[in-house]
């Protein structure tokens, strides 16, 4: 497990940011092992209590459980992901809004899924999106990026 941090300069800041409000952003990257769902929650958690959006945390958890558990399991159905692989989590605070990142090395995208109301699996996605603000997936040359925004202000 390898964690990156930075903090944006004052001079390099943008007229969206908060006066006074630096950017700050840290990374994890973790093992595609199940156990790496709650070593994300509990990162982010530290995270946002340091840059004071505990108010945002149950549902910051909740939706990094849904894109870590996605992660994993296209670690998994994906034949081209390398054994050792990681899953990345970045968070990113601009002043407006705190960003979830989740990369992976799989090419399959995040797909929701109707779930019958019986089915024990399949609303994660619903959930991520009823939680954040926005929400969305980019390909990447080796994966992809599943990202949640959540407003801050």
């Amino acid at each position: 497990m390898s964690i990156a941090t930075s903090m944006q300069p004052e001079s390099a800041r943008t007229d969206h940011d908060r006066p006074g409000e630096p950017e700050r952003s840290t990374g994890l990257d973790l093992p595609t092992a199940p156990e790496s769902a709650r070593a994300a929650r509990r990162f982010a958690h530290a995270a946002l209590t340091e840059w004071r959006l505990a108010a945002l945390a149950d549902d910051v958890d909740l939706v990094i459980s849904e894109l870590i558990t996605n992660a994993l399991l296209h670690a998994r159905a994906d034949r081209r992901f390398t054994q050792g692989a990681t899953i990345r989590l970045d968070l990113t605070y601009d002043g407006d809004g705190l960003y979830c990142r989740v990369t992976d090395g799989s090419m399959l995208p995040p797909t929701p899924e109707d779930a019958l109301d019986t089915a024990e699996s399949g609303r994660g996605l619903m959930l991520v999106q009823a939680l954040s603000a926005s929400w969305g997936w980019s390909p990447q040359p080796h994966g992809k990026v599943v990202w949640a925004r959540f407003d801050a202000t």
